[in-house]
């Protein structure tokens, strides 16, 4: 069978890589096409997975929100035709201008949806996306299961074909590439960081008030005892919205290390004593997953949608929403001759196979199969239709 998947962009964050992932899985059992709305580093990894001549990478210009949405819909339609598979699948909502297209086209589709609802209503703002999206769509795939309640309040419905996939890492890749060597990370006062008998606790991303740097900022700024590591873009260059950047260069912690941008967060993270998620918002947390994988205990904050029902025993959650003096209190309590130890670490072993990316592939293939036949039946019902 031949099928389409849409990425809305090829970032290094969580929705476009677990895209990628789905889409190096159904290359091997489908004739795949895929569509990148927004170029990035991803791409190379992505023509790896799928193959070059699968991929097809869309002008900057083609889907700016500046163009009128009609004729990003005329775009996106277009693009589906030359290629002349049954089935589209979109990986997140800013990409559903591609559920409207299948439409017209008459094909199946599934969106797979990362968003909550404040970013939902975002995209509607920008006129990204349409309500209309979730009426036409054949199935959804959730990357939080809580999330069916944002699709719900926004749009008023959800379709009946609904798989809640959360998350899903290649759990032995990890685990290599956390042992490979990466280069120091530095503090403002450009001194590299040296792990060794004081705490060290990382957060990965890129920095914005949605991932919580100026959380993270101000609890390392309350610990000065411990080293706090940020994995990922920090700098205006690199993460234009980070609201703790000039905090970063005036107080000059000693104590709070940036990576910048990395193509191996794992040779970091597998050197924390604690993942702390300090994100505000994060449906789809890939890195807890990942910090699972390694065995890092995880502190995270329940309104955060952090996935908290499949971690089991691994992680310290805390009720509401993330904040400093929580965030202390509980760091304090966690000392190093407790977290360091084999038992504690070891916690995360039975968690580690809710994350397996084959498991998490057979129910996608399910429910595409589900959907197919759905198509089938109707094809069967119209004909019966026009013989009566």
């Amino acid at each position: 069978m031949a099928l389409t998947l849409v990425l809305h962009e090829a970032t290094r964050t969580g929705a476009p890589r677990v895209g990628g992932l789905i889409a190096g899985e159904l290359a091997k059992v489908e004739d795949l096409k895929v569509i990148v709305m927004k170029d990035g580093p991803l791409v190379p990894w992505l023509a790896d997975l799928v193959g070059a001549e699968r991929l097809i990478v869309c002008q900057p210009e083609e889907f700016s929100h500046h163009v009128p949405f009609e004729k990003r819909l005329d775009r996106a339609s277009a693009l589906l035709a030359e290629w002349p598979t049954d089935l589209v699948y979109v990986n997140s909502l800013a990409a559903s201008i591609f559920v409207l297209a299948a439409n017209s086209l008459n094909r199946r589709t599934v969106i797979h949806v990362h968003e909550k609802a404040a970013e939902i209503y975002k995209l509607f703002r920008h006129n990204v996306a349409k309500i209309e999206a979730m009426t036409v769509a054949d199935g959804v795939v959730l990357a939080a299961e809580e999330l069916a309640f944002d699709i719900l309040e926004v749009f008023g419905r959800i379709p009946a074909r609904l798989l809640a996939f959360g998350i899903a890492i290649e759990i032995e890749a990890v685990k290599i590439a956390s042992a490979k060597k990466v280069r120091p990370a530095k503090n403002a006062l450009n001194r590299a960081l040296r792990p060794g008998e004081r705490p060290l606790i990382g957060m990965c991303g890129h920095a914005s008030p949605r991932k919580g740097s100026d959380i993270f900022f101000a609890t390392a700024a309350a610990m000065p005892d411990h080293d706090f590591l940020w994995i990922g873009g920090w700098d205006p260059d690199e993460a234009i919205e980070n609201t703790a950047y000039d905090s970063f260069l005036t107080k000059k912690l000693p104590n709070l290390y940036v990576t910048g941008v990395v193509d191996n967060p794992y040779g970091y993270i597998g050197k924390l004593d604690i993942f702390f998620l300090s994100s505000r918002e994060d449906p789809n947390p890939l890195v807890l997953a990942e910090a699972v994988a390694l065995q890092i205990p995880i502190l995270c904050f329940s309104k955060t949608t952090a996935v908290s029902d499949r971690l089991g025993r691994t992680a310290i959650f805390c009720y509401g929403t993330p904040n400093v003096l929580d965030a202390v209190r509980i760091l304090k309590a966690c000392t190093p001759a407790a977290i360091r130890t084999e038992a504690f670490r070891g916690l995360a072993d039975a968690s580690i196979g809710a994350f397996d990316l084959d498991t998490k592939m057979k129910d996608v293939m399910e429910l595409i199969l589900m959907i197919r036949a759905d198509k089938t039946d109707s094809a069967a019902d119209e004909r019966a239709e026009v013989l009566a």
